[in-house]
């Protein structure tokens, strides 16, 4: 059993989002990536990409459930009203996007606006791609954020793993693959 002081943050959703198997390791503390090079390169990104004081702002928020909600922002450009997430590639983008979709709710559900009162929007940049890609938090996203949190909150208490997905071309990559596929 999960302990109640389960907090859902960016990455959760993420990895939810890519692979609910994936998620339920996760909330388990069972993480693999130590061992992985591509988060390793991520990582020397992340630290060596866009020096500038505006790096890692922590958020924190409720679910209308109460359920802690957590962020992590790689970078805010607060005069522009732009989060900013960085990633190393694009496999796995619309994850990407609903990790940041995520911050941009965090800061809606906390009442946080720009100066002049527009949301904050979000940037995707991939430094080695040299390619950006602009997020929004619409409408529709809020409900289907609430969903994705109720889903962890009842992934977080299930005894086994949600079923293996059917292989898919990221799997190969991914540091969970050899605890799916043996």
């Amino acid at each position: 059993m999960i302990s109640k002081s389960l907090r859902i943050g960016g990455m959760l959703i993420g990895y939810y989002r890519l692979c609910p198997r994936k998620a339920w390791w996760s909330v388990r503390g069972i993480a693999m990536e130590q061992e992985s090079d591509a988060v390793a390169l991520g990582r020397l990104l992340d630290e060596s990409s866009y020096n500038r004081s505006d790096k890692h702002l922590e958020i924190e928020a409720e679910a209308p459930d109460g359920t802690p909600l957590v962020g992590k922002i790689d970078r805010a450009n607060l005069k522009h009203g732009v989060l900013h997430e960085t990633k190393k590639g694009r496999s796995c983008e619309d994850a990407h996007r609903w990790q940041l979709r995520f911050y941009l709710w965090l800061l809606h559900r906390n009442g946080v606006t720009r100066a002049d009162g527009v949301p904050f929007s979000g940037q995707l940049d991939y430094p080695l791609l040299r390619k950006t890609e602009a997020v929004f938090l619409e409408s529709e996203h809020y409900i289907e954020l609430e969903n994705n949190v109720a889903a962890i909150s009842s992934l977080a208490i299930q005894e086994i793993p949600p079923p293996v997905l059917t292989q898919r071309s990221f799997c190969a990559k991914c540091s969970f693959e050899e605890l799916c596929f043996g």
